[in-house]
C-alpha cells in the first residue's frame, strides 16, 4: 500500500486485505478500487482526510456490495452463466449516449436557462483551482488544460451532461462507447434459446471472438422482456469455449449447421423466401418513429460471389463486398459484407476436413446472420442483408478451383 493508504484505520485495512485475497489482487490495488468506489458513490476525493468512523462504515459497505465479485479485479457486477455460441458482431463500436447528448445540446441552444434548470446540461468553470458546475463547487481539482472526466467543449464553453436522480444531480460522462456481439443461447439455469445482444466495453470490444463454437459466458442478468446482456469489462477473460455443458446425445444437434436453422429450437431462422414478410413482423419502431431493422438468420446458395472490394461511404474501412444468395423459386438476396469482416474473418472461405481455410465456389450453401433491410424495386420490395456473420458448412461447401500459375517466370525467358 502507498504511504497515503497506510494512514487508514486498521479495520479498513483488514477489510481491504480480505477483499484483495478474495480477488487475488494486491492490497494496493484493492485500496485503489475502494478509492474509486468512494469517489463514484459518495464523491469522496481524499479518503484519508475523512472521519475514520465514516471510513470504517464505507469500507464495510464496499465489501458487502462487492461480495459477489470473483477473481480478476476491477469494479465488477454480479454475473450469470449463459451457454450457446457467438453468431455475429457489429463491425464498429457506437456511442450509446450520442442521441442523448445531441438532444441535450439542442435544448441548450434554444433555451440555456431551461436546459440548466431542468438538470440536462451543466456549464463548467474553473475557479480557485477547482471545477464548478453551474456555479456550484465540485471536489474535482483543475489539472492544467485537462478537462474533468465529464466535461466536453462546445463552442467557447465547457459543458457536461447531467443525471438527475430524485433530488440529486450529478454529471455523467459525455460518451458511452460499446460494441454489440450477438449470441444464440440461453441461461445455464434454463430458458428458451434466442438471439441475445451482448454489450461489450473496454478491451472486450477489440477481442476476436470465435463464432459457431459452443461456449459459456458470464453476463449481467437481463431485465424482463429485454434482449440485451450487459457485461463486465473483463468479459473476454471469463468466457470459455466448451460444449461440456451439453449432454453427449445433444452435442451433434448443437453444431452450427444444425442449430442455426432449427426452427424447433429457436425462432430466429427465416426462410430466404419469407424475408420481406419477416421484416414487417420483426421490425421495431422506436419512440421517435424510426424503423429499426431486425437481425435474422437465413440460408441460401451463393449465386454471385464478388471478392473485389467496392467503395463504400457507409463502411468504416471505406469498402465493402457483395454476394447474392438464393434458394429454389426465391429471388436473389444481396448480402453486403463489411470491410472489417473481410479483413478479420473468413467470409469467402470454409474450413476443410484438415481444419484449414479454403476458398469456396458459387453454388455453395451459406448460412447468414445479419441485419435485414428492404427497398422498393420495380413496384415490389426487395430484401438485402448486411452481414454480421457468415457460416459455411464444410460438408456442403464447393471448393473453388485453383488459380494456376500467373507468373511470367513460368515461360522460362532468359530476359
Amino acid at each position: 500500500m502507498s504511504e497515503d493508504n497506510k494512514t487508514w484505520p486498521e479495520d479498513v485495512v483488514e477489510r481491504l486485505g480480505g477483499y484483495a485475497e478474495r480477488l487475488n489482487i494486491k492490497l494496493g490495488e484493492a485500496a485503489n478500487q475502494f478509492k474509486d468506489w468512494l469517489k463514484e458513490t459518495y464523491e469522496v476525493d481524499n479518503p484519508t482526510s475523512e472521519d475514520p468512523f465514516y471510513l470504517s462504515q464505507w469500507s464495510e459497505q464496499f465489501v458487502i456490495e462487492t461480495r459477489n465479485f470473483s477473481g480478476g479485479g476491477g469494479n465488477l457486477r454480479e454475473t450469470e452463466t449463459y451457454v450457446g455460441m457467438f453468431i455475429g458482431i457489429e463491425d464498429e463500436a457506437r456511442d450509446n449516449r450520442a442521441g442523448m447528448k445531441e438532444r441535450a445540446l439542442n435544448m441548450f441552444r434554444s433555451n440555456q436557462d431551461r436546459a440548466i434548470n431542468e438538470g440536462v446540461i451543466g456549464i463548467l468553470t474553473a475557479k480557485e483551482g477547482v471545477w464548478h458546475i453551474n456555479g456550484k463547487e465540485t471536489k474535482d481539482r483543475v489539472d492544467g488544460s485537462n478537462l474533468p472526466w465529464y466535461g466536453f467543449e462546445h463552442d467557447d464553453l465547457i459543458l457536461c451532461l447531467m443525471n438527475t436522480n430524485g433530488d440529486t444531480r450529478k454529471p455523467m460522462a459525455p460518451t458511452s462507447i460499446s460494441r454489440t456481439l450477438y449470441f444464440l443461447g440461453a441461461s445455464e439455469k434454463g430458458g428458451d434459446i434466442q438471439k441475445w445482444r451482448i454489450s461489450l466495453s473496454g478491451k472486450s470490444m477489440d477481442v476476436y471472438y470465435n463464432k459457431w463454437e459452443a461456449c459459456k459466458i458470464e453476463v449481467i442478468p437481463p431485465k424482463p422482456d429485454r434482449d440485451t446482456l450487459y457485461t463486465n469489462k473483463n468479459f473476454h477473460e471469463t468466457l470459455e469455449y466448451t460444449d461440456s455443458w451439453l449432454p453427449e446425445h445433444l452435442r451433434q444437434a448443437f453444431t452450427p449447421e444444425r442449430l442455426l436453422i432449427n426452427e424447433q429450437m429457436h425462432n430466429e431462422y427465416v426462410d430466404i423466401g419469407d424475408l420481406v414478410e419477416a421484416h414487417a413482423d420483426r421490425k421495431i419502431t422506436s419512440a421517435n418513429g424510426a424503423t429499426i431493422n431486425p437481425i435474422v438468420i437465413t440460408k441460401g446458395y451463393v449465386g454471385l460471389l464478388n471478392k473485389e472490394a467496392m467503395n463504400s461511404e457507409y463502411d468504416q474501412t471505406g469498402r465493402s463486398y457483395r454476394m447474392s444468395v438464393y434458394r429454389q423459386h426465391s429471388k436473389d438476396v444481396t448480402i453486403w459484407i463489411p470491410g472489417r469482416m473481410a479483413d478479420e474473418e473468413h467470409p469467402f472461405e470454409f474450413k476443410n476436413k484438415d481444419g484449414e481455410w479454403q476458398e469456396y465456389a458459387e453454388k455453395t450453401q451459406v448460412i447468414v446472420v445479419g441485419r435485414l433491410r428492404l427497398r422498393p424495386y420495380n413496384d415490389d420490395m426487395q430484401a438485402s442483408i448486411s452481414a454480421l456473420g457468415i457460416y459455411v458448412p464444410r460438408m456442403t461447401a464447393r471448393p473453388a478451383g485453383g488459380r494456376g500459375n500467373t507468373s511470367l517466370d513460368q515461360f522460362g525467358s532468359d530476359d
